[in-house]
């Protein structure tokens, strides 16, 4: 009985700190009725009248000699057509510029030419212009008018990867690929798509490739890069591109969400997807993704604010799933063996985005909710695997000033981080965290710049440290696309701050034994780790208290496959990585 009643207590204590309460389907919850003041603008697809190709029209020489493009035609696009299209792409990346492009215009008058997409590689990535002058933020690429932003990590190299879902540049929408390979100090763009129709995006990270899935009219399409170096990478059926369903009828795909276990089981892609009239669809493959298995949600009223997330060591749900439905209803859902809804919540009227996350017992999804004075975020929340009581909070815990458009992740151990909108004077990117139960840190400043509304991308990078990408509002570009870390205190100007300095591995290739130097600025906890290029654990070869100063390390390399690893290092001082191949 005193054990019970301690429990109790405990469980008392931590909702007080964390400001929750229990919250019951069909309970009262207090949302405004009337309008809502927001400085949002609604983002209307462009108008364009330029045939999709005039971008590659006004490349420059230089960039042509870059490029290395390939064509996407109409779903129903003749053989003819696609004959066309690929002897355009061969044209192209055999240096024929001319040619490739006069034949563009003859390719129009045998296809929907405003159906046509186009990828193009960059055969050496193009880096953002100028990445060390941003004060503590660095911009992601070149490019503005950013709607969207997906931020991953390879956690086997320590690759970060942005993907951006933008409008401009004489394209109605298109999205790139970002890669920093320094821990988000520097960032090239490796890849670009675009096209004249809508699009939405979705991105993760699994074994050695960032996927990203993408709305191509009526179907669900995937590509994938090479984690490595974030080029692009066909698939082992030599295509492209795969299409991981095909809507019916007049339906077409409006919003996607990708997600994968790279973080504890490293072989499974979870697709899902709502589509224009409303039907939620999901789908789940192996890292080839090239067969996709779909199971019915039973879901046929989700309207927006789509997002997913695998639940790591997950008690009961192993996919999870929030978004709004008509009615402005928030749904929290799970799968098992099954489609599961778990929770539903009122949210109100000018609401807009969702996000979702869950480690082990906790699972907890973050949203617009419609206040009686203002729109701000709060979340729901629950402790038992799906089961039993749900909680809600607020982010941030104001609920009279405006917030908006939370971003979450849980992954990896590293607790729960939010970053959101603040309606301060001067608009604010702000960050909060805490362990998946308990109290929530102060608010932090992330951004240096004033933020747009859209939702940003948040990842956990390991060592207790967070990214965020957001997307600045009108200075000193408009919705340009900015990084920032929880450590950083700012970049100089003639020198850029960088992460612990794993010194010489040698020899490499290695067949036995090699030795690794290393120096810590500061001490504390040290863990490095061989991994394999899916992302597994090989050998864990440190994990312990260290003091600053010089240190070394002999690796053996008898008992490992031949092959290429890559050795991370997790200290105080941040992350770093370098490979390492066993040759035998």
């Amino acid at each position: 009985m005193k054990r019970y009643i301690v429990a109790m207590l405990l469980c008392i204590a931590t909702l007080a700190l964390a400001n929750e309460w229990p919250f019951v389907e069909g309970m009262k919850v207090n949302v405004g009725t009337g309008p809502v003041v927001t400085d949002r603008v609604s983002i209307k697809p462009l108008v364009v009248s330029e045939p999709v190709w005039m971008t590659l029209e006004r490349m420059t020489t230089k960039d042509r000699k870059n490029s290395e493009i390939s064509v996407e035609l109409e779903p129903n696009a003749t053989q003819q057509a696609l004959d066309m299209a690929k002897q355009i792409e061969n044209l192209w990346n055999s240096g024929k510029y001319e040619e490739a492009l006069n034949l563009f215009p003859e390719l129009a008058k045998i296809t929907d030419a405003s159906k046509i997409a186009i990828g193009n590689s960059w055969r050496t990535p193009v880096p953002t212009y100028t990445q060390s002058k941003w004060g503590h933020d660095v911009r992601v690429g070149n490019r503005d008018s950013v709607l969207f932003s997906v931020l991953d990590i390879h956690r086997a190299s320590g690759n970060l990867f942005a993907v951006l879902h933008l409008q401009g540049d004489g394209n109605t929408e298109r999205w790139d690929v970002y890669l920093s390979t320094n821990g988000g100090q520097t960032w090239s763009e490796t890849y670009d798509w675009w096209a004249n129709f809508p699009i939405d995006i979705g991105a993760t990270v699994l074994s050695n490739h960032i996927y990203i899935s993408y709305a191509h009219q009526i179907y669900g399409r995937i590509r994938r890069c090479r984690a490595s170096n974030g080029t692009p990478e066909n698939f082992n059926n030599g295509q492209a591109f795969i299409n991981v369903f095909t809507t019916t009828g007049t339906d077409s795909v409006n919003e996607t969400a990708l997600t994968g276990n790279q973080d504890f089981f490293n072989n499974r892609l979870y697709y899902v997807s709502m589509t224009k009239q409303r039907n939620l669809v999901y789908y789940w493959s192996d890292t080839a993704a090239i067969s996709w298995t779909q199971v019915n949600t039973g879901v046929t009223n989700a309207d927006r604010g789509l997002s997913a997330s695998c639940n790591e060591g997950f008690a009961n749900y192993f996919l999870l799933a929030s978004y709004i439905v008509q009615g402005d209803t928030l749904h929290i859902d799970g799968r098992s063996t099954s489609w599961v809804n778990l929770a539903r919540y009122y949210i109100g009227t000018s609401t807009d985005y969702t996000a979702v996350g869950g480690y082990q017992d906790t699972i907890i999804s973050v949203f617009d909710f419609h206040g009686p004075l203002v729109v701000h975020c709060r979340y729901l929340t629950n402790y038992s695997g799906g089961t039993g009581t749900w909680y809600y909070g607020n982010v941030g815990g104001d609920t009279t000033t405006t917030a908006e458009s939370p971003g979450l992740t849980t992954r990896a151990g590293g607790g729960t981080g939010i970053a959101y909108r603040y309606y301060t004077p001067t608009r604010q990117e702000r960050y909060t965290w805490r362990r998946y139960v308990g109290g929530w840190s102060v608010p932090a400043l992330v951004s240096d710049y004033e933020p747009y509304w859209n939702q940003p991308g948040i990842e956990y990078l390991g060592s207790s440290l967070y990214g965020v990408v957001y997307e600045s509002w009108t200075t000193p570009t408009i919705r340009g696309a900015y990084f920032d870390r929880s450590d950083w205190i700012g970049i100089e100007e003639e020198k850029t701050q960088s992460l612990t300095s794993i010194g010489r591995l040698a020899p490499n290739p290695t067949r036995l034994l090699t030795n690794l130097s290393y120096a810590l600025k500061k001490g504390g906890n040290v863990k490095i780790a061989l991994y394999d290029v899916t992302g597994r654990v090989a050998k864990t070869l440190v994990n312990t208290q260290m003091n600053a100063g010089e240190h070394g390390l002999r690796i053996d390399a008898q008992n490992l496959p031949a092959g290429v690893y890559f050795v991370r290092m997790e200290t105080p001082d941040g992350i770093s990585s370098t490979p390492m191949t066993i040759v035998k």
